[in-house]
C-alpha cells in the first residue's frame, strides 16, 4: 500500500523537507529535518543506502568542500591554529557540517522520487497544472540520475584496471582523480542526452498540441492521511524553528 501513494504526496513530501532543508540554519534543526526525512525515506521505501554507498566517492568532495569553507570563517572559537593563523574555527565547522547536512537531505529527496513511477509522476504533474514539456523534462532529469550514478561507477572501474587504487592514495592525490573523473562522467552524459533527443524526435514528440492519458490520477484515503501528516510534521518543525529562537 505504501508503494501506491501518489506521486503528488510524494512530490509534496520532497517539497517540504527540501524547503525547510534550505530554510532552516540552526544545526539541530536540520539535524531534525535530516531525522524526519530518512524516516519518511524508510516508510516509502526508497532505497538510500543503495544510494549513498553508489556516491561515497563524491562524499570525500563534500568533506574537503566542509573545510574548505569552515577555514574562511573567522567568528567563533578557534579549534586548529598554525602559529598566529586560524584553521578551523566553531563557526566554521557548524556551517560546513550544516550544508553537508543539507546535501544529505536533498539525497534524501532524490530517492524518495525515485520510487514514484516515471508514467504516474509525468501524470502527476501534468494533473498539477504543469505543461506536459516541462513534466517530461522534470522525469528526464530524474531518470538521468542513475546513469550519472551508473557512468561513474563505469569511470572509476577503469581507473581501478589500470591498478589505480582510490582508497591508498594520499588525500591530495584522491581529491585530483576524483575531480578528473568528472569529465567523462558528464561526456557520457551528454552523449546519453543527444541520443535521447534524437530518440524523442523521431518517436514524433510536441506532434501535437495536446495530449491525452489513459491514467487519471486519484487521491485515496491513504493519501489524504499522508498529506495530513505531512502538513502536520511541517507545522511542527516550523514552530520548533521559531521556538528555539
Amino acid at each position: 500500500m505504501i508503494k501506491k501513494i501518489d506521486p503528488r504526496v510524494k512530490l509534496l513530501i520532497v517539497m517540504c523537507i527540501s524547503s525547510l532543508g534550505l530554510a532552516f540554519t540552526r544545526m539541530p534543526m536540520l539535524l531534525a529535518v535530516f531525522l524526519t526525512g530518512m524516516l519518511l525515506s524508510q516508510v516509502l521505501k526508497a532505497d538510500l543506502f543503495m544510494l549513498i554507498k553508489r556516491i561515497r566517492i563524491i562524499l570525500y568532495l563534500f568533506a574537503v568542500l566542509v573545510i574548505i569553507q569552515s577555514i574562511f570563517v573567522r567568528s567563533g572559537d578557534s579549534l586548529i591554529n598554525i602559529g598566529s593563523i586560524t584553521i578551523l574555527t566553531t563557526e566554521g565547522l557548524s556551517r560546513g557540517l550544516a550544508y553537508l547536512m543539507r546535501v544529505l537531505i536533498i539525497l534524501i529527496s532524490g530517492a524518495i522520487i525515485a520510487t514514484c513511477d516515471m508514467r504516474g509522476l509525468i501524470q502527476g504533474l501534468v494533473q498539477m497544472k504543469l505543461p506536459y514539456d516541462f513534466a517530461f523534462m522534470t522525469s528526464i532529469g530524474i531518470k538521468f540520475l542513475p546513469l550519472l550514478m551508473e557512468e561513474l561507477k563505469d569511470t572509476l572501474t577503469a581507473i581501478q584496471l589500470r591498478g589505480i587504487d582510490i582508497k591508498s592514495l594520499p588525500l591530495k592525490e584522491r581529491t585530483e582523480i576524483i575531480s578528473y573523473i568528472f569529465t567523462p562522467v558528464f561526456a557520457g552524459a551528454l552523449t546519453k542526452a543527444k541520443k535521447l533527443s534524437l530518440s524523442v524526435e523521431c518517436r514524433g514528440f510536441r506532434a501535437f498540441d495536446k495530449r491525452t492519458s489513459i491514467l487519471i490520477l486519484k487521491f485515496s484515503p491513504v493519501d489524504y492521511l499522508a498529506i495530513t501528516l505531512t502538513f502536520l510534521l511541517t507545522a511542527t518543525l516550523i514552530a520548533a524553528n521559531q521556538y528555539f529562537i
